[in-house]
């Protein structure tokens, strides 16, 4: 007997409920096992770490060697789909590896050099420059006189509504110097509460025309070179510019030089005699000093991580032939973490030591040796960029190009110009560095120069910055 339309409704409807039910318990059970699978993996990794810490580490490296995922050439094709990761064979392992022992032979003449530098400044600055030998802040060792000092007082200002009289705000001074050419150090120092007046300094040498007048406000450091023929008498007078209702004072001092060969520090071209002579005098050489400082430890813990990934490579080498994949790794990791800051410390190193004002310049002050003209990028140096930019850029290796049977050039320039994009990035701290240093450090001027490291360069900070900005506002990405 067939059920009526009540009864068709009231069937319908119990098994709707019952699909419903069924449905929801489904879910909930799949979500429970679900839960209880991801929190039972975990348990069992926290569990295989604690039970067996070196047999879990040995098995996380194994599989950060082999996985796809942690291959980093594959990561490297999302740019240009024309490339595949390469298999790295054991030819290609063995010329990194000797790739390594020479730059590693430079990293420690490197390391050398900056360690005997920065032991000679330092006894330089102690010898010459130490507490005994520090009046009114500057230094006055054995190769400086104090030719003068006193301290001028102004009256307060003329011209105010206080006042019914006028006092002229020069007051003169006078000094002798014994250095030949003429050279000393002009030191003004404004008292608190006005240290920040503003004066005119006028000097002027016996029997001679004037010297352009010295301005400036608050304290400062000036060093003046006169002619041959001029001192050794010199008269002078210090103006006050700013205006006060009260008096103000005015600490000056002149520092004449005693070095034995002032000529040869003054014919030395790469050098800034005065800047060097006043950031020593004035202790900012603490800038550079500071600067070499960290260079050599940077230098030191990078050579350190360069020994660490190159022996590791070398005993899977020693062991197994096939470390093409652990390579691959090494050589994104080494990039990251040695390759690309060591080309910082170079930069800086040449910066701290070869600048016009730097160390170098300032060791030629007492130390003829160091007056000898010498460029930063001399045969050692030279081979310490080459083999830190080689080894930056032996990612290279990591690709290769897909074999297409309609390669056209067209083809073959994007493959060419997407590695020369890879090189710019890998060695770009280094052309920075020598972009922006080549025309008072390097006395590389020429148009050809500054388009072969000019081109890199543009081209790596474009990569570098515009690539993510296109990534982000990629729809498909």
């Amino acid at each position: 007997m067939r059920p009526g339309p009540d009864e068709r409704r009231e069937l319908r409807g119990a098994k709707t409920d019952h699909s419903r039910s069924s449905g929801a318990s489904g879910s909930d059970e799949r979500g429970s096992v679900s839960a209880g699978s991801v929190g039972s993996f975990y348990g069992s990794v926290i569990s295989d770490a604690a039970s067996d810490p070196g047999k879990w580490l040995q098995s996380v490296a194994r599989w950060l060697e082999t996985s796809e995922d942690t291959d980093p050439a594959r990561y490297l094709t999302w740019c240009c789909d024309d490339f595949k990761p390469r298999r790295i064979k054991a030819p290609i392992v063995l010329a990194w590896l000797l790739l390594q022992a020479f730059g590693l032979v430079f990293q420690l003449v490197l390391l050398g050099e900056v360690s005997r530098n920065l032991e000679a400044f330092e006894i330089t600055l102690s010898s010459f420059c130490g507490a005994e030998h520090r009046q009114h802040g500057v230094c006055l060792g054995p190769a400086w006189n104090l030719s003068y000092t006193g301290t001028l007082t102004f009256p307060p200002s003329g011209g105010q509504g206080d006042f019914d009289f006028v006092i002229p705000r020069t007051l003169p001074f006078a000094f002798t110097t014994a250095s030949q050419p003429p050279t000393f150090l002009l030191g003004v120092e404004p008292q608190p509460p006005h240290a920040d007046a503003a004066w005119q300094v006028d000097i002027t040498p016996l029997g001679k025309p004037p010297l352009a007048a010295v301005r400036g406000w608050g304290h400062k450091f000036q060093v003046i070179t006169g002619h041959q023929s001029e001192g050794p008498s010199w008269r002078g007078s210090v103006r006050m510019d700013s205006k006060y209702s009260e008096t103000a004072q005015v600490h000056l001092y002149v520092v004449d030089s005693r070095i034995q060969h002032l000529e040869d520090v003054h014919s030395q071209k790469q050098c800034s005699f005065e800047a060097s002579w006043q950031n020593f005098s004035e202790r900012s050489q603490g800038q550079h000093h500071r600067v070499l400082s960290l260079t050599k430890a940077a230098t030191a813990f990078f050579l350190a991580v360069q020994i660490f990934l190159a022996g590791l490579v070398l005993r899977r080498f020693y062991f197994s032939v096939d470390s093409g994949k652990l390579l691959s790794r090494v050589i994104i990791l080494k990039f990251l973490m040695q390759d690309f800051p060591q080309q910082m410390c170079i930069a800086a190193y040449i910066y701290s030591w070869y600048s016009a004002n730097g160390l170098r310049c300032q060791m030629c002050l007492f130390h003829p040796s160091h007056c000898d003209d010498e460029h930063p990028l001399h045969p050692t140096n030279l081979l310490v960029c080459i083999f830190t930019l080689l080894s930056a850029a032996s990612n290279q290796l990591l690709l290769q190009a897909k074999l297409k049977r309609n390669y056209d050039s067209e083809d073959e320039c994007v493959l060419c110009f997407f590695r020369f994009i890879m090189l710019s990035v890998s060695i770009l701290p280094f052309t920075t560095a020598l972009f922006f240093l080549s025309a008072f450090m390097f006395h590389l001027r020429s148009v050809i120069c500054y388009i072969l490291i000019g081109l890199p360069t543009i081209l790596g900070w474009g990569t570098v910055l515009c690539v993510p900005l296109f990534s982000i506002c990629d729809d498909d990405f």
